[in-house]
């Protein structure tokens, strides 16, 4: 697969690209970390394939369809296929909510003028209301019916197996309970029932296994094959682990590796990381990202991660309170960097990414924390469904409080750093039409800050029951990492629209040392 991203970064300036010289691999390994909410999850798992597969995935997909099924191939010198003849051949074998997926990847294939317009579709980026005519499309890929048909046509037409990995499948349950965990695992039901070509794989704490075992109905459970338990690294694992990772990151980055293969750490250190853990491969490699991360910021040399860690290490039994508070030596020269190594694995099991599934996820919990906090009756639904006259439309969360139904919507982006786009204006459109049906009364509308747009102010000025929440990376972060102990202000004000008497938001109060721990 490295070689074949090669080939295609050699040949970015071709105008074609022969699919030939791309070496074949029988499987590749698509890393899905679980979404904490189980919003959306196809469209996730969608953009974790086309990450992950790289940009050939298109180019063999729709070659293998375009050319050698539909008869796209041309058929001399001054003889071009007909693309409206080789459509309407790709949608007798894909019919129904398949064509606009038949539609993108033949116009990738063969109309070099809107290839790149096909390109952005295809990889779930927005386009512009003009932009969706100038190809006939009328779907956008965030739709689950579009995103799975997507998948399938993918899968079936790759050449390769695809192994879905996904990771932390407790991060459902610990955000929003039972009921998250169990529309996530109907998801995988759904995968593993339509689509072809694939292999499931699910990681999970093995203290939680057991309860996924008991809500699992009796269909998904029968297509599982027996749980495996991951052994410890050894020493020698780990090491290789990590010096292998490392040349990853070397080559990706068009750089010379380093003389040292365990560089910017040491064996040392990587001892010390094996003898802490025990081996264990999620907080071994957790702590070797962390220790990466201070010794590049320079917040910690390899000398003070190793004299930080010596009396924890060589440590018999657990410390109690006081014990722990008396190996740190604030007297050292950056003061900055006391964190022991017990309170750097004390830190969050997962890496926040602030994308819509995460930002609803702990919107939704905040509403709820705040809302059981002040004793209030209350009602909230995942992935609400109504319907705009005979087609299906979906809502990111319905929150029912007195009288009033509440939507909540996010906008099908990738990031919060920047405008969403006419995914924010689909979003508002999404709530509207929700209201106009009667299936809620209000809503909320969580979008990326200075997201703007001709049509997008203008559903929200022709519509005051929709409340525009703004988000930066930075709070979102803030309001992920909030949302299990006690919501951010973001959490709060999101939380205050649903229930407007809880009052300011009033941060939790931080415990301040004691004279015996200073």
């Amino acid at each position: 697969e490295r070689e074949n991203r090669k080939k295609l970064e050699e040949n970015a300036e071709a105008e074609e690209i022969d699919t030939s010289q791309l070496e074949p691999t029988d499987w590749t390994i698509i890393y899905i970390p679980s979404p904490p909410a189980s919003i959306r999850v196809l469209l996730h798992v969608y953009t974790c394939i086309i990450e992950d597969v790289g940009p050939e995935i298109l180019d063999i997909v729709s070659e293998r369809l375009v050319k050698e099924k539909w008869g796209g191939k041309k058929g001399g010198l001054f003889q071009k296929p007909k693309i409206e003849e080789v459509i309407q051949k790709g949608i007798r074998e894909f019919p129904g909510v398949f064509a606009d997926c038949v539609k993108a990847l033949v116009t990738y294939q063969l109309d070099k003028s809107k290839k790149a317009l096909a390109e952005r579709w295809l990889l779930g980026e927005d386009l512009q209301p003009e932009e969706l005519s100038e190809l006939g499309i009328n779907s956008v890929v965030e739709e689950d019916d579009v995103c799975l048909a997507m998948i399938k046509i993918i899968t079936e037409n790759l050449d390769r197996v695809l192994i879905l990995y996904f990771d932390e499948l407790e991060s459902p349950y610990r955000m929003l309970g039972e009921v998250a965990e169990r529309k996530f695992l109907e998801i995988l039901k759904r995968l593993y029932n339509e689509v072809k070509g694939i292999v499931i794989i699910i990681a999970v704490l093995k203290e939680i296994w057991p309860r996924i075992l008991e809500i699992a109905d009796a269909p998904l459970r029968s297509r599982m094959e027996p749980e495996q338990d991951l052994k410890p690294f050894s020493l020698n694992d780990l090491k290789i682990f990590f010096s292998k990772s490392m040349e990853v990151f070397w080559e990706d980055n068009n750089l010379n590796p380093p003389l040292y293969p365990l560089f910017p750490l040491n064996e040392k250190l990587i001892e010390m990381i094996y003898e802490k853990t025990l081996g264990n491969p999620r907080n071994s490699i957790k702590l070797c990202r962390r220790f990466i991360d201070k010794v590049v910021t320079e917040e910690m040399s390899v000398e003070e991660l190793l004299e930080a860690g010596t009396d924890i290490v060589a440590t018999a039994k657990p410390p109690t309170r006081d014990a722990e508070e008396e190996v740190i030596d604030f007297s050292k020269p950056r003061d900055i960097i006391k964190k022991t190594i017990e309170e750097i694995l004390a830190e969050e099991e997962y890496i926040i990414d602030v994308n819509p599934s995460s930002v609803a996820g702990a919107s939704l919990k905040s509403i709820i924390k705040v809302g059981e906090e002040k004793n209030k009756d209350f009602k909230t639904q995942m992935e609400y469904k109504f319907m705009m006259g005979k087609r299906s439309q979906t809502l990111a969360a319905l929150i029912e409080f007195g009288d009033k139904k509440w939507g909540l919507e996010i906008p099908s982006i990738k990031t919060f750093d920047r405008s969403a786009g006419v995914a924010g204006y689909y979003a508002a459109k999404r709530l509207k039409d929700a209201i106009d049906e009667k299936a809620i009364d209000s809503a909320m509308l969580i979008v990326p800050a200075g997201s703007s747009g001709a049509k997008f102010e203008m559903i929200l000025q022709n519509n005051p029951e929709i409340h525009k929440v703004e988000l930066t990376n930075e709070t979102g972060e803030s309001l992920i990492a909030n949302a299990l102990s006690y919501p951010s202000k973001e959490g709060w004000e999101i939380a205050r629209i649903i229930f407007p008497d809880i009052g300011e938001y009033i941060p939790p109060q931080v415990e301040e040392p004691s004279e015996n721990s200073e």
